[in-house]
């Protein structure tokens, strides 16, 4: 069984590179710093000019990345409250927890479940991917570890690396954040050549991270089911769930506010999770009123998934916390709204993402991308030939190194991180960045549009 004292560190990675117990008498928790830390990073703002599933939408009330994160951070808190509140009236959690801490936990965590999202969100991470699948001439000399990385790139495991490395404390423990939090956001923690990486076709730490994921497993004692494969933190779920939970009813909420869906066919849905309920009297009232609003009945719909999460998560604890259960709370082949949860997701793909509008940005922002990238890690590679010298390069490679800025590849970097530098900047663009980028491109004669 995995320890809720060490599940639930608060230390932090310090200067030196060592877990450190907090000596601040700050009224804020450890959990709620956090909190603020992510709320306040340029990573995390950037998030509103990035696709949840309609590019540059001309409608303001289409959720973002950035509101969906927040919204989950709001799900995620009332769930890990209400599991908080459950182990300390069993007897689980020491006095020095609380059911409010834990919420306040699963909210930082989140917060940053989406932070490492590309531009134009899957499609992005699709670009980047085919980008390098098409191009092994720019892997050659990588080992097999580092191609899969490039070649499976996995917002999850950019994640993992923007909030350890690339904000605020650059390459020296990010945002150091609580070994809590940093276990409670990792969805995958494996590598992308590992037998769980390959089967499940996504992973949660790159091969720069992972001996620092070693270390945040070895501190929070999370079991180790094989060589660089651990059990999940016992939050994750609760995170996982939220982030369900949120993603199969609002993307329904916004193909109403399109004009995709109507309102009859996403509310009948949404009664259905209420009827399951355990506050369903709650709503009769409501729901018997034909013009009940659509928000209204999604809040309803929310409160009874978070109560049936919960339960799972109650009823398959031992399973939970011993690192052997290997299913969603919300796993619509076994949660008895999971049906409800599955028929509203295929609703969505054969309704919504089918939309023109969307998938005509999504090939553009495809070709977009993988034209970028060529010409990033062509001016990152003309660098590292010149011996780090900018003097000797073309003016095409100059510009490539220019834009990099402060993720120009060092003069000692491997090929392997270059190309990561390289994928860390284009990664952290917004969907609007990414568009006058290649217009500036254009314009210098650096990129064809045609091409």
């Amino acid at each position: 069984m995995m320890d809720w004292n060490q599940l639930l560190s608060t230390a932090r990675i310090d200067h030196e590179g060592l877990w450190a117990l907090p000596v601040s008498g700050d009224e804020r928790s450890q959990w709620q710093r956090d909190h603020d830390r992510l709320i306040f990073s340029g990573a995390f703002r950037r998030l509103a000019v990035k696709t949840q599933v309609h590019p540059l939408s001309d409608n303001d009330h289409v959720h973002t990345r950035l509101s969906h994160s927040l919204e989950v951070a709001s799900v995620g808190r009332s769930l890990g409250a209400r599991l908080g509140h459950w182990m300390r009236d069993e007897g689980l959690l020491s006095d020095s927890h609380s059911g409010s801490g834990v919420g306040a936990l699963v909210q930082a965590a989140c917060l940053a479940h989406d932070i490492g999202n590309p531009p134009f969100g899957h499609a992005g991470e699709r670009a980047i991917r085919q980008f390098f699948e098409s191009h092994p001439e720019y892997l050659a000399g990588l080992s097999g570890a580092e191609r899969a990385d490039l070649t499976g790139f996995e917002g999850n495991a950019q994640g993992f690396r923007v909030i350890t490395c690339l904000e605020r404390h650059w390459f020296d423990g990010g945002m150091r954040l609580t070994a809590a939090t940093l276990g409670t956001f990792v969805k995958y923690p494996f590598a992308a050549d590992s037998a769980f990486g390959q089967t499940k076709r996504k992973h949660g730490v790159n091969q720069a991270e992972l001996p620092f994921m070693r270390e945040l497993a070895s501190h929070l004692g999370l079991v180790e089911v094989m060589p660089d494969v651990w059990a999940r933190h016992p939050l994750v779920y609760a995170v996982e769930a939220a982030d369900d939970i949120c993603y199969a009813l609002i993307d329904l909420e916004d193909a109403v506010e399109l004009g995709h869906l109507d309102y009859e066919e996403v509310s009948s849905l949404m009664k259905e999770l209420v009827d399951r309920g355990a506050r369903r009297n709650l709503y009769e009232q409501l729901l018997d009123d034909s013009e009940a609003k659509l928000e209204l009945l999604r809040s309803a719909a929310i409160d009874a998934l978070v109560h049936e999460a919960e339960a799972r998560f109650q009823s398959h604890y031992d399973a939970i916390v011993s690192g052997t259960f290997d299913e969603e709370l919300l796993d619509w082949r076994r949660a008895s709204a999971g049906e409800v949860i599955q028929r509203a997701k295929a609703l969505a793909r054969e309704r919504v993402y089918v939309d023109l509008t969307k998938q005509s940005y999504e090939g553009q922002s495809g070709r977009l991308l993988r034209g970028v990238l060529s010409h990033l890690i062509d001016g990152a590679e003309a660098l590292a030939q010149a011996g780090g010298d900018g003097t000797y390069i073309s003016s095409k490679a100059r510009d490539a190194v220019a834009r990099l800025g402060k993720f120009r590849p060092r003069p000692n970097d491997s090929k392997y991180q270059r190309l990561m530098r390289v994928t860390d900047y284009v990664s952290a663009m917004t969907d609007r960045y990414l568009i006058r980028l290649v217009d500036d491109l254009t314009r210098l004669g650096y990129f064809d549009r045609d091409s």
